[in-house]
């Protein structure tokens, strides 16, 4: 006895932010590709390393060779020189000496950490030179500057006031091409600096190449796994479970889903990483070149951070809604366009036109509500960072002012707050993201949370994969809801090769008997027996293979005629499918057809009449060569030419078959074996057709239905 799965009913959305659980499992589809993931993000470390390192490659040639910010300090002897710098370690001093002269060259702002007395006596004994430039020791600077104090600081470099040199170009003295040959030095080591910066944006290019590339190579990979095994569970799953859910929401499984997990992966949580690494980089950063301005300029954080929890708060719940809507929009979608027919037939277009904008309106509401909120979050992020920059001018323009930084530094914290907030406002977009990814993930692995139908492969090992054809219920009962039994202590034996017919009023019960043989779905109460062996004992794959039911409603998949033939099965040829399309009288209607087994089919073999859908579901029973062949309803609806085809090719499938066949039009069972009257889930009648109706019993009361 099989008991059925349960599904989900409402598409509720409880996930979290983040889920480790939930992460875990998702995890186990990116370790096949973990190559790809780790060289990712080794390239997001070296991203967030060159973010980190203009600012700071800026800073320093603002500082070292663009602007005047170096001072001199002249000794005479080592000694002193030595004694200076044990005195003041704080200060990072570059020595220089020539002949009999001791120099040490320091930034400027860090006169601040010297005894403003003992500045005072550098002053006065002239041995303190103020913002010099540093030049090479070349005979041409020396005769361009021979009327200048210069001092002369190794036998490479000479150092000389910059005011002086200014002071000599606005004279004339001086030629712009010969200050800039004077400065020669400094103007490479900003070609070089600018090198370096160029270099690093072309290798930037590079790294995000890499990183985009491996990421989603590694995310495609994953979610095409993910894809497949959602597809394999879902094709798995009992009918019990279909009746509960709607398509709709099963497709955006598959599709949306998938897609937001997708998403997350390339564009969500490895670049969440990475804004966390450049925040983390850039306060370290700032915090080195002056924690006082760091600080000062770090007073705005606690409102973003205030900010940007309501946001989240808030985003996460008018993001569950606007997921509940979306869901509820492709369910409507997929139950409208799949019976578009009788929608169309009952004239209900504008009723159903009303309660798809009903519902359209809802998810636009919903989506009105978040760009709202994202439209007040944005401009409120963006004003927190200009009273950043604000606070920034104030305080550290104040700095600059009273020599304490330097300007590259003030420029570096200018660039370091720029790039700060903007992976604020990325982490509000990756945000949602995760969000719905992690509600994605939610409903895929509730999904396949869901039991499948147990198809017992082992079994099939075990029994092989021929069947007689003997079927027996004994004291079988069915509810498809609880106790609301739909089959009742049915019993009943059908030997192999036998032609049995299922009669009786819609809702008697023959179709679920069907449903029962095929393994569809759970019974409660009973035992069902195939070849004298309990049902149990066989895989549901050798059930099927041994069964080829037609039905009412013939489902043909989009591709060709052969392909709805075949199924995929490799092992039926050509030469096969045309013998069995003549066999079932199929053949002539193919072969006129432009494509002939080729020829494409449209959804659902909506350009074939019902008639000619069945004949190919009969080529397509007979090509797999069922030991059971079951008849549900197929001649309910053909003309008469059609059926006198389908008669025809029914006796041939029937031929040294056990057959079953369910039928309102009971001239089509006069002749099998023995036929079956079902009322209200039990069986009230046995026999062939004459003696069903010597009894005038219900069979006699349908049967005087349709021909009196």
């Amino acid at each position: 006895m099989r008991h059925g799965a349960t599904g989900f009913n409402e598409d509720d959305i409880k996930a979290k932010i983040y889920d480790s659980v939930m992460m875990k499992k998702l995890i186990k589809y990116l370790l096949p590709y973990k190559f790809y993931v780790i060289i990712s993000f080794i390239m997001l470390l070296l991203i967030a390393v060159s973010e980190l390192a203009m600012p700071a490659i800026t800073k320093i040639a603002v500082d070292e060779y663009i602007t005047s910010n170096k001072d001199l300090i002249e000794f005479n002897s080592k000694n002193e020189q030595q004694q200076f710098i044990e005195k003041y370690k704080r200060v990072k001093f570059v020595k220089y000496s020539h002949a009999d002269k001791f120099f040490l060259i320091f930034s400027n702002h860090k006169l601040n950490f010297i005894n403003k007395q003992e500045i005072a006596d550098l002053e006065q004994q002239n041995n303190l030179f103020k913002k010099v430039t540093l030049i090479t020791n070349e005979t041409t600077n020396l005769e361009l500057l021979k009327d200048t104090d210069i001092k002369i600081l190794s036998n490479e470099f000479l150092a000389v006031s910059s005011a002086e040199l200014f002071r000599l170009k606005d004279e004339g003295v001086l030629k712009k091409e010969q200050l800039r040959r004077i400065q020669r030095y400094n103007i490479n080591k900003i070609k070089i600096f600018g090198l370096i910066l160029f270099s690093i944006i072309v290798a930037q290019f590079g790294f995000y190449y890499l990183q985009i590339f491996m990421i989603n190579y590694a995310s495609q990979h994953a979610m095409y796994d993910l894809r497949r095994d959602v597809f394999a569970h879902v094709s798995k799953m009992p009918l019990s479970f279909f009746d509960k859910n709607p398509i709709g929401r099963l497709v955006t499984r598959v599709t949306n889903d998938v897609r937001t997990l997708d998403e997350m992966f390339s564009n969500g949580l490895i670049q969440l990483l990475q804004e966390f690494f450049i925040l983390s980089g850039i306060i370290i950063m700032m915090l080195v070149l002056n924690w006082k301005l760091a600080l000062i300029t770090f007073t705005v954080l606690p409102v973003v951070y205030i900010l940007f929890s309501i946001f989240m708060k808030r985003s996460r719940i008018i993001y569950r809604e606007v997921r509940k809507k979306i869901a509820k929009i492709n369910s409507t979608l997929a139950e409208s366009i799949s019976g578009v027919k009788i929608i169309q037939l009952f004239n209900q277009n504008e009723r159903k036109k009303s309660e798809f904008a009903k519902i359209n309106k809802e998810y636009y509401e919903k989506s009105i509500s978040q760009m709202k909120l994202f439209a007040l979050f944005r401009p409120l992020i963006n004003s927190m960072r200009r009273v950043a920059v604000a606070i920034l001018l104030w305080y550290g323009g104040g700095m600059i002012l009273d020599n304490v930084i330097t300007l590259g530094v003030f420029i570096a914290f200018i660039s370091y707050l720029d790039r700060f907030f903007e992976p604020i406002n990325r982490l509000s977009e990756k945000f949602n993201i995760l969000q719905a990814a992690m509600a994605g993930t939610e409903r895929i692995f509730d999904l396949m949370g869901n039991k499948p139908e147990d198809f017992r492969i082992e079994n099939h090992q075990k029994n092989g994969n021929s069947f007689l054809g003997e079927i027996e219920f004994k004291n079988v009962w069915l509810a498809y809801n609880y106790d609301d039994y739909v089959l009742k202590d049915i019993s009943f034996k059908i030997k192999p090769g036998e032609k049995v017919a299922f009669v009786g009023h819609t809702g008697s019960g023959k179709t679920s008997i069907i449903n029962l043989i095929a393994g569809m779905y759970p019974f409660q109460k009973g035992n069902i027996f195939i070849d004298e062996k309990d049902q149990q004992t066989f895989s549901l794959e050798e059930i099927r293979n041994n069964i080829g039911i037609v039905q009412q409603d013939v489902f043909l998949f989009s591709g060709t005629i052969k392909d709805n033939i075949v199924l995929n099965n490799e092992d039926i040829t050509d030469e096969n499918i045309e013998q069995v399309a003549k066999y079932v009288n199929v053949h002539q209607f193919i072969d006129s057809l432009p494509g002939k087994y080729l020829e494409p089919v449209m959804e659902r073999g909506a350009t074939f009449s019902v008639g000619q859908r069945q004949l190919i579901a009969f080529a397509r029973v007979l090509a797999y060569d069922p030991t059971i062949f079951v008849l549900d309803e197929a001649t309910a609806n053909i003309d008469t030419e059609t059926e006198i085809l389908i008669q025809d090719a029914l006796q041939k499938l029937m031929e040294n078959r056990t057959s079953i066949i369910i039928a309102h039009r009971l001239s089509t069972i006069q002749h099998v074996d023995r036929i079956i009257v079902l009322h209200k889930g039990e069986i009230v009648e046995e026999g062939n057709h004459q003696e069903l109706l010597a009894k005038e019993g219900l069979y006699y009361d349908l049967y005087r239905l349709q021909y009196q």
